[in-house]
């Protein structure tokens, strides 16, 4: 029954579902390795890759991957070892963000903290600490320089200030593996937000319903606590008189009439504003953490395709598509976008913001097309902006999500019969695309295009949707 890192941030979470994970493994609700724990996997093999080259490079004397085990159950693999000419133990934590992150759901600083005191437990003694993130200022130019591309912390001052609490915390945590049982009645997190809940939260917390006070949008931690302490979750039972804002407090009166709040008139004034021709248009980009074309940064996102339906006044609707096929800057991408959107009609994105920042970024990067892009987001209008204020139902379960709006309004169209269902599927798959040989990459390309052709095509029916009522 050992304790490592990955045992001790979870533990740091929620105890509770630490210990269900430790000892009662078969009754851990099962996951997949998602694609996107995927992605951040390989992104981690390939920064600590980058390292080992600038250590190798540089002559110094550095062990990889050294093992520290004690005999309490401490384990720790660290990332690099490194003995000083003056004699010097310096250890290395290697993440692939571009800073040193502190928050709950990744804490640094306790991650290195950890490898330190398992390390010295295990009788080897750390003088000093670092944290290797990547550089976010960094562009690639060529072959990888991992001198530039990496940017070394020194922690060992903070390291050393969280130690006492770090061992409390670890000896706890090693106390809670040895528990034949605990109480099984509620978690922690309970009082936190739906995105940072366990994945044991249904196992503690079965009573809680499925539309409860955590499908309400950004509800203040203050009045979660609240909830909590009075023993509101059901969305039935919260009062009419609480401090909501607008949008919430529609959430909540969609769930206790138990069908939609749709304000038609708002709806009406919204749609008229959008012209003809009206262009429905997604992007779909790319980032890694480790650039992986020229002029790339650390997760920098850049559109690698994009769909266009076109909707004429006399409804007659025409597609268009482009997919980047190699790894390079999109400026044909940019070019193609001229030749589909014409100089007048609105453009309807999902989550507008998202194509208005890269669009920006585009303009930085090819200031001939700046003209272009400023006038392409002068016409954008945010379809999703209709949902968080005058079409509201509790089915959408507190989210504006168009994969969350979509099945309720629209339920004969759906995305389950792709072979990319969502974005970061959608990455995976462009970065195969691209180092493919020819047939599977045409295989991936058309999966992508369809992809993305579902996205324009779910914004469009729900227009029609819209308009219809």
């Amino acid at each position: 029954m050992r304790v490592t890192k990955t045992d001790f941030i979870h533990y740091l979470n929620c105890p509770k579902s630490f210990w269900v994970l430790k000892r009662q493994p078969d009754q851990y609700p099962p996951g997949d390795f998602s694609l996107f724990l995927q992605k951040i996997t390989r992104e981690g093999f390939e920064v600590e890759e980058c390292v080992r080259s600038f250590f190798k490079n540089s002559g110094r004397d550095v062990t990889f991957q050294k093992v520290f085990e004690t005999s309490e159950g401490l384990y720790a693999r660290a990332d690099v070892i490194e003995r000083s000419a003056s004699g010097e133990k310096i250890l290395y934590e290697v993440k692939s963000s571009t800073s040193v992150k502190t928050d709950q759901s990744a804490n640094h600083l306790k991650d290195a903290c950890f490898q330190k005191i398992c390390a010295e437990r295990a009788g080897e003694n750390i003088d000093r600490v670092f944290i290797v993130h990547l550089n976010a200022s960094y562009k690639r130019d060529g072959p990888i320089e991992p001198e530039k591309l990496l940017t070394f912390i020194d922690v060992t001052e903070q390291v050393v200030d969280l130690e006492r609490e770090t061992a409390l915390e670890i000896d706890q945590a090693l106390v809670l593996s040895k528990k034949e049982f605990i109480d099984r009645d509620g978690c922690p997190c309970l009082y936190k937000s739906r995105g940072k809940q366990c994945d044991t939260f249904r196992i503690f917390n079965p009573l809680v319903p499925r539309h409860s006070i955590y499908s309400i949008p950004r509800l203040s931690a203050k009045l979660r606590t609240e909830f909590v302490s009075r023993g509101i979750f059901d969305l039935r039972d919260v009062p009419d008189d609480c401090d909501l804002s607008e949008g919430q407090l529609l959430v909540v009166q969609s769930a206790k009439r138990g069908k939609p709040i749709i304000k038609v008139p708002e709806i009406r004034s919204f749609l008229s504003k959008i012209e003809f021709p009206v262009y429905f248009f997604d992007f779909e980009t790319y980032a890694s953490a480790v650039p992986l074309i020229d002029g790339a940064s650390p997760h920098r996102q850049f559109p690698v395709q994009y769909s266009l339906h076109v909707l004429e006044a006399n409804g007659v609707l025409v597609h268009r598509d482009f997919l980047e096929r190699e790894a390079r800057l999109p400026l044909e991408l940019i070019e193609r976008m001229q030749d589909d959107i014409g100089p007048e009609g609105s453009v309807v994105s999902w989550h507008a913001s998202f194509e208005k920042t890269r669009n920006r970024e585009l303009a930085v990067d090819f200031p001939q097309k700046a003209a272009f892009l400023d006038a392409l987001n002068a016409r954008m209008i945010d379809l999703e902006d209709v949902f968080k204020s005058d079409y509201v139902d509790i089915e959408f379960d507190g989210s504006t999500s168009i994969k969350k709006v979509l099945p309720i309004l629209c339920p004969e169209l759906k995305y389950d019969d792709l072979d990319v269902q969502d974005g970061t599927s959608a990455m995976e798959a462009w970065q195969r695309m691209v180092s493919a040989e020819s047939d599977e990459a045409e295989s991936i390309a058309q999966a992508l295009l369809r992809y993305c052709e579902r996205d324009t095509l779910a914004m469009v029916e729900i227009y029609k949707f819209l308009s219809a009522l």
